[in-house]
Formats: structure tokens, C-alpha cells, sequence
């Protein structure tokens, strides 16, 4: 896009302003010169914003003047530029972002230049509240950091009313009117009837991550048909409707990091906390001041020579590094510095414990394909190599294409609609080693025949024992496949309201909230202690989006922030989930061979009852399968 008088701007803060000084004097009483300036203004973004837009900082101007020249760095260049594209083009924009990088200030620029110089431009400001939209004396609400705008500018630069008996320019409640070209800027908080019936240029949505989870997913519903672009701006507050219009839609995402920020960058490096060796991402020397906790006064150090690096392995600097020390939680940290979605909930899995697994463990797949099989029988045929495939292996097969006899495994799946939405998932293991060696993943399987899959994959791998999640709708469609088959190697529901768990008569496991938290409880502990091995990078990253919510039960963040139509909740962190099924039917059918029952002496009372007792357990017994 084409600036053809952004150059002439100096960017020392200095020289800006010396800048700036000498143009109002220039154009002061020149009307020949204020014309040529608004001609220049309107043909060029970047020179209006850093000649004639203030903004106002008090953080970083304690006891001097707040106001401070809008000279953008070349990230906001960039930014706002993109943004500008994206409006004239019609497509989406989000602007996930550290904290404190500008990010409104650039969005209402961009909007402001358009209403300001091209006619009929039509924009809606939108936040969670109406104070934060517009709220007189308020530097947090949208429309004072544009009315300050206008507060700093020459009257002559000011769009005119006058013809109109309006001022300069016409300014209510929630609006603003340029007369002068019919363009306006509307605002408004988020209500069941946002965007409804309306039709704008762009919309730009502040904080959008702080949305109620359902007032966010509301948004985008409501004002899909509104406009071209929707801009949405926020700090990350985990997996919500934020989240989702960033991963999983078509609009642009401008991230600012701190990193692209180049008075938060000075001195960043990584530091290996292996080998505790540096590297330096610039050439900054000099010295740097912190405080600690306890202290009166400042330490002062010279970086690099004196400066206490933390060996951690995140990109960081002398200014990161302090506002790490400000922050109360590893939460905090996530959500204002690092762009961390994930982390910015309390996730229930040590994010630092899955990468080290993740680095030791996982690895690609040592073949992909899919299993062919009798849709009827469900006894595979064979293993057809495709490296689109939906089955991954991390062992390799006979020359017959089939698995070693002798080794014995577990499948466990977790059940989904089948409807795109989420996956349907069969996580394989090793009975003997705990490693998790096959995965069959698919969201568009409906439940009878994914079922159907499961069996297969059972037989394929030496009839494995199996347990599925038998909960909902779902589970109980995958049940009646699974038992009218005849497949007897499953698991079996536990009465966990006795103490001795007895076998019930059951198929499947219940995820209800309770047994969810138990099963992922126990999950990261085999984890921890290196008895599951999780070969597959995406099921381990998965743990990840696993949160401890504030009654204690453990939930996947995107379950409880979606608003799926079809109530499916429980079908989110499905990888994660089948896994975690594996692992408890790892460890009971492993521990049930452990146990050694005391010998009892032949043909005494005790041996009696235990044979008749054995004499009337036996159709149930047969009927459990391999390992009860």
C-alpha cells in the first residue's frame, strides 16, 4: 500500500516534535499550506497519525506530561497498514497481543483516518460494557482516545460542520457524525440485539477475550452478516470465542508480541536450562535496573556481564524478565506477556513435564495408513499404507502386514457425534511396556460405524482388551454395536460406590464430571512416572488444554467454552481422553494379574465355597473376556 509522504516523518521522539511544531507554525494562518496538508493527510495514513495524532500514557510519564506524540514503530506500521487492507478488501482481522502494545490506539487511528477523509465510511465500536465504549472522562472507553484525537488536533485539520449549525464535528453519546462526508462512528456494548438489522464498514471489538463466554460467541454470530471486517482485539483468557475465530476461521491474525516491541526487546536472549548457555538476540550492552523483593533501592547490574539470566528456555529480556516479577501467577505471565491461550487458564498438566515427555518420547509415526475390514464381521483384511490415512502406527509389522502374535494390547476410544466438530478417537497400547504404539482419528465417523472401526482395530491387534467412553448418546450407540458383535474382550463398569469396586454388569466407562477428574488425575501421574508412554505429539499436546476449574473437576477448556449446538461437551480433548481410558485399563488389567490370591488347603470348608463360588461366577466370568 502506497505512502507517499510517510518518509518525510522524522520518528525520534525529538525530531517529531520539532516536526510537529513546525508544521502548525507553517500552516497557522497559510490557508494554501492547510489545504496541501489535508490533501497530504488524506492520501497518506502513516503521515496524519505521526504528524497530528496524540495519545495519552500516564504509566510511563510519572510526574511529567502524559500526552505523548502517536510515532508508531515499524510493527504498528505494519499493523495498521494490514488492517487497512483488510477493511477495503473484507476480511477479518484478530489482534492477539501482549499487553501495552497499542493495539486500540491503532485500530481507532486506522478508523478514524478512513472517517475522517473518505466519504460514507461507516464504523461500530463494541466492548463487553457501555463505559468502556464511551464513558465521558474515561481514557479507558474507545471514544475518548478519539475524542482526544480531535482534542489535539488544529481546528483547521478538523472535519467542518458549520453549514450545518453542528460542531466541529458533531459529537453525541455513543456516535460520532463527520457531516462534512456522511461517515460516522457508532458504538456499542454487547446486548442479545448487537448487530442486528445493521450494515458497517468494520467493526472493531476491544478485549473480545474478556467477553462472557456466551456474550463472545454471540458476537460472532451476530455480527457476521454486519460487515466485510470485524477486527477483534485482546489479551488471551483461554479457549473461548477469541481462541476459536483465531484458529479456526479465515481472518488475518496480527500478533503482537513484546518481542516485535523495540523498547521491550532490548537484550532479549534465551538461556538453556540444560546447559545454562546464552544466546544473544541483539547487541545491547549497558547497564540495567530491576528490583527484588525485600529491597529498598534498585539493583543496578551491566548487562551482559553481571545480569542473572533465568535458564528457562523462553525468549526473554531485561524488560520480560521484570514484568515477570510483577506478575502474581504463571497465569498472569500467560495471559498479559506471552499470547498463551492455554496457559492462561490454570491448566491441569505441568506444561513444562509435557515437553520434557514430549521430547523424549514422541515421534513421528513409524507407518500411516488405514485398515481395510468387513463392514460385517469386522475382521480385518489387511493394512494399506496411505500416508493420508486416518490409522498411525509406532511399530512395524510382520512381512504378512500383521502384528507380532504374542503381544497383547489395549484399545480405548472416545466416542464423538461424528459430526465434524470433534474427533472420534481409538488409542492403542502395549500391555507390557505401557507404550502407546497405534491411532485412529476421525471427527466425520458417526458412532455405529466408528464403532465398527474400534472392532476392527481390536482384532487387528490380537483381539485387545477395550474400553470405550460409554456416557451419552453416544457411548450407548457404540455399546450395542460393541456387544451384539459378540467382541467379548471389554471392560466392564465398576460400582465405585463400594469398596471392593465390584465388576458390574455394564460395558463402558461413565465419564460424568467425577470419574472425568479420577481418570485425568490418574493419567498424569502414569504420565509423571514415565508408566504411560505417549508416542503421539498431538495427544500430548492435548493435555495441555486440559484446566483445573474452581470447584476442583477437571475440564477441557474448550468443552467449556464452546457453544456447540449439539451439547456435546464431553467430546473435546478426545485424544487425550482415549488415552487416558487406556491408561486405566492399563493399570486394572495389569493389576488383576499381580494379584495372588492365598492358597487354600485342599478339601477344607473354605476351599468348598470357594469352588461352588467359582461354580456360579463362571458365565459371568467367561462373558468378561481376556484379563477379569
Amino acid at each position: 500500500m502506497n505512502f507517499p509522504h510517510y518518509s518525510l516523518v522524522p520518528k525520534d521522539l525529538d525530531a517529531n516534535l520539532k516536526w510537529r511544531r513546525e508544521i502548525l507554525l507553517l500552516a497557522s494562518n497559510d490557508v494554501v499550506a492547510q489545504q496541501q496538508l489535508l490533501k497530504m493527510c488524506a492520501e497518506d495514513m502513516l503521515f496524519y497519525v505521526n504528524t497530528f495524532l496524540w495519545t495519552f500514557s500516564p504509566k510511563d510519564s510519572a510526574f511529567d506530561y502524559p500526552i505523548t506524540q502517536f510515532v508508531t514503530y515499524p510493527f504498528q506500521d505494519e499493523a495498521m497498514t494490514d488492517m487497512l487492507s483488510c477493511i477495503r478488501n473484507g476480511r477479518d482481522v484478530t489482534l492477539p497481543k501482549t499487553r501495552d502494545m497499542g493495539a486500540s490506539y491503532q485500530g481507532l487511528g486506522v478508523m478514524e483516518w478512513l472517517w475522517h477523509f473518505f466519504e460514507m465510511q461507516s464504523f461500530l465500536l463494541v466492548s463487553r460494557k457501555q463505559e468502556l465504549v464511551d464513558k465521558t472522562g474515561d481514557p479507558k472507553s474507545l471514544f475518548w482516545k478519539i475524542d482526544y484525537f480531535h482534542k489535539n488536533q488544529p481546528r483547521w485539520l478538523l472535519p467542518t460542520n458549520r453549514h450545518m449549525g453542528l460542531k466541529d464535528p458533531n459529537r453525541n453519546q455513543m456516535h460520532l457524525l463527520n457531516a462534512g462526508n456522511g461517515s460516522v462512528i457508532d458504538g456499542e456494548s454487547t446486548t442479545e440485539n448487537l448487530g442486528v438489522g445493521d450494515r458497517r464498514t468494520a467493526l472493531f471489538i476491544d478485549e473480545f477475550g474478556a467477553f462472557p463466554v456466551a456474550d463472545g460467541f454471540a458476537v460472532l454470530r451476530g455480527t457476521r452478516d454486519v460487515s466485510n471486517c470485524r477486527i477483534f482485539n485482546s489479551t488471551p483468557r483461554g479457549q473461548n470465542a477469541f481462541y476459536e475465530v483465531i484458529e479456526n476461521t479465515s481472518a488475518l491474525c496480527i500478533r503482537m508480541h513484546w518481542s516485535r516491541h523495540p523498547l521491550k526487546n532490548v537484550g532479549m536472549y534465551k538461556a538453556d536450562p540444560e546447559t545454562g548457555h546464552v544466546e544473544f538476540l541483539d547487541k545491547f550492552s549497558g547497564k540495567v535496573e530491576f528490583w527484588e523483593k525485600g529491597k529498598r533501592d534498585p539493583v543496578s547490574v551491566i548487562f551482559p556481564e553481571t545480569y542473572p539470566f533465568i535458564r528457562d528456555g523462553k525468549l526473554r529480556s531485561p524488560w520480560y524478565d521484570a514484568e515477570c516479577a510483577r506478575s502474581p501467577s504463571p497465569q498472569d505471565i500467560a495471559q498479559e506477556l506471552d499470547i498463551d491461550f492455554l496457559g492462561s487458564d490454570y491448566q491441569f498438566f505441568d506444561p513444562e513435564i509435557i515437553e520434557i515427555l514430549k521430547k523424549k518420547y514422541c515421534r513421528p509415526p513409524n507407518i500411516i495408513g488405514d485398515l481395510e475390514f468387513d463392514t460385517e464381521t469386522f475382521i480385518p483384511k489387511r493394512f494399506v499404507e496411505n500416508p493420508k490415512g486416518k490409522l498411525s502406527l509406532w511399530l512395524d509389522l510382520d512381512g504378512e502386514g500383521k502384528v507380532s502374535f504374542n503381544r497383547k494390547f489395549i484399545v480405548a476410544a472416545d466416542v464423538s457425534a461424528g459430526t465434524g466438530a470433534s474427533n472420534s478417537v481409538v488409542s492403542v497400547v502395549d500391555k507390557k511396556t505401557g507404550e502407546k504404539i497405534g491411532l485412529w482419528k476421525d471427527a466425520n465417523t458417526r458412532p455405529n460405524p466408528f464403532a465398527g472401526v474400534a472392532i476392527a482395530i481390536g482384532k487387528f491387534f490380537n483381539k485387545a482388551f477395550m474400553i470405550w467412553d460409554g456416557s451419552g448418546p453416544t457411548g450407548e450407540v457404540f455399546k450395542k454395536v460393541v456387544v451384539e458383535s459378540g467382541y467379548g474382550s471389554i471392560y466392564y463398569r465398576r460400582n465405585e460406590k463400594k469398596v471392593s469396586r465390584q465388576i458390574t454388569d455394564q460395558p463402558g466407562y461413565f465419564l460424568n464430571p467425577t470419574a472425568r477428574s479420577a481418570l485425568l488425575e490418574d493419567y498424569r501421574d502414569a504420565l509423571g512416572k514415565h508408566v504411560f508412554i505417549n508416542r503421539s505429539s498431538s495427544g500430548m499436546k492435548e493435555c495441555l488444554q486440559f484446566i483445573r476449574k474452581a470447584d476442583g473437576s477437571v475440564e477441557h477448556s474448550a468443552a467449556i467454552n464452546a457453544q456447540d449446538p449439539s451439547g456435546a461437551r464431553t467430546a473435546h480433548g478426545d485424544e487425550a481422553i482415549a488415552d487416558a481410558l487406556a491408561c486405566m485399563a492399563l493399570t486394572e488389567t495389569q493389576s488383576t494379574h499381580e494379584q495372588k490370591e492365598p492358597e487354600i488347603p485342599y478339601g477344607c470348608l473354605a476351599w468348598r465355597m470357594q469352588q461352588r463360588k467359582n461354580e456360579e461366577s463362571k458365565s459371568k466370568i467367561d462373558s468378561l473376556g481376556d484379563g477379569w
